[in-house]
């Protein structure tokens, strides 16, 4: 009977486990077989291995691509061919990052993951729950991104990696692209900026009188605007204008003549704030991505990175070129979290962020007067 089990066994096809879980993954089930396992894309071989019993081989690529794996025995024989294939399967999409605007940025392009495959099963996970994305985005299933999950076929995380995990996590280098289009790489899309859509608490309205939003602060000193005194300037250009300038962001300031709004409210009651205003004046920030997601015109100031990084539609975007800017869309250079200085080029010099400090308040006052002349235009 022992013998005769053995046989049995032996007779039994193997079940071979292949899925796309943060890259293209095939095991050899056999207890006394090695086999020879081939991941190709477009019939390019990109990576191959000699599975011994019970070991599993993995390509490094981890966005989306259509690969075939064929899994051969040591004679060259076929044993299995798998071509990747999302329909009736589940896929999870993860957002590695903590950031409101990368949020913001890369939901829509999940969305158009979606709909591109309406046999899929789509799971998303990221960090800003408060957002309830859900009610606007059918879709998608909203899970805790720290969620374990079973029966996934395939894996796709999204985030900005500029180091060593680069060439694998990114068809191309995020420094050299829009945002948003990080995303739509990952994912396998054609790139289009698509605005998110957030649902809108019909309350009274926050403001009673022409108010124009705005926030000074960022995670890094070389996305804030440098010019010494430029926001209040501004601030006082807005009055004279008619406009109620309002400090929406969290920690305060010591501007004079405006509604200070500064502190740790919820991101709901920013998105009142916001959806009240007339226009947005901000940074390279979440906050000038939410305004934006809004449907409100925003004047961005930055010199820090490429006007391609953001968005493009209703962007009023204020950057100085005759002088050194761009560093963070640079592939020279990785980008610092943890050097609130961080200024590649001129760290520690008189030109140390003068990609900011070197936009005048006339620079943002002009594209002030073009939002305003294209919105009595609209």
């Amino acid at each position: 009977m022992f013998k005769l089990g053995r046989i049995l066994n032996r007779l039994k096809k193997p079940s071979y486990r292949i899925h796309f879980n943060d890259g293209a993954y095939a095991h050899n089930p056999n207890e006394d077989k090695s086999l020879f396992v081939k991941f190709l894309l477009s019939g390019k071989v990109e990576y191959e291995v000699s599975l011994l019993p019970d070991h599993w081989g993995k390509a490094n690529i981890r966005y989306y691509a259509p690969w075939e794996i064929v899994i051969t025995d040591e004679y060259g024989r076929l044993v299995t061919r798998h071509c990747f294939n999302l329909e009736r399967k589940r896929v999870r999409i993860n957002i590695d990052s903590k950031s409101l605007g990368d949020t913001l940025a890369w939901i829509p392009q999940v969305d158009r993951f979606a709909r591109a495959h309406p046999q899929t099963e789509v799971y998303c996970g990221h960090f800003w729950p408060q957002l309830g994305l859900a009610e606007k985005y059918p879709h998608i299933h909203f899970i805790d991104p720290a969620s374990k999950q079973d029966d996934i076929y395939a894996t796709y995380v999204i985030g900005f990696y500029f180091d060593e995990r680069c060439q694998n996590m990114h068809p191309k280098d995020p420094r050299t692209i829009p945002l948003a289009r990080v995303a739509s790489d990952i994912l396998g899309l054609e790139y289009e900026e698509v605005k998110p859509i957030l649902p809108i608490a019909d309350t009274d309205p926050v403001f009673d009188r022409p108010t124009v939003c705005f926030a000074m602060e960022s995670t890094s000193g070389c996305k804030l605007w440098q010019r010494e005194g430029g926001w209040q300037e501004l601030v006082n250009y807005l009055n004279h204008a008619g406009y109620r300038p309002a400090l929406i962001q969290k920690g305060e300031d010591q501007l004079d003549n405006i509604i200070n709004l500064s502190g740790d409210y919820p991101i709901t009651d920013r998105i009142e704030q916001l959806r009240d205003c007339t226009f947005f004046v901000g940074l390279g920030s979440g906050l000038s991505w939410l305004a934006w997601a809004l449907g409100k015109k925003v004047v961005l100031i930055s010199g820090f990175s490429e006007p391609f990084a953001e968005f493009h539609n209703n962007c009023y975007r204020v950057i100085n070129t005759d002088v050194c800017h761009g560093c963070w869309n640079d592939t020279n250079y990785n980008y610092d979290r943890g050097d609130w200085d961080w200024c590649p080029r001129y760290k520690g010099t008189s030109r140390q962020f003068e990609c900011s400090k070197e936009i005048t308040v006339e620079q943002v006052i002009e594209a002030v007067g073009t939002l305003l002349a294209d919105s009595q235009q609209q």
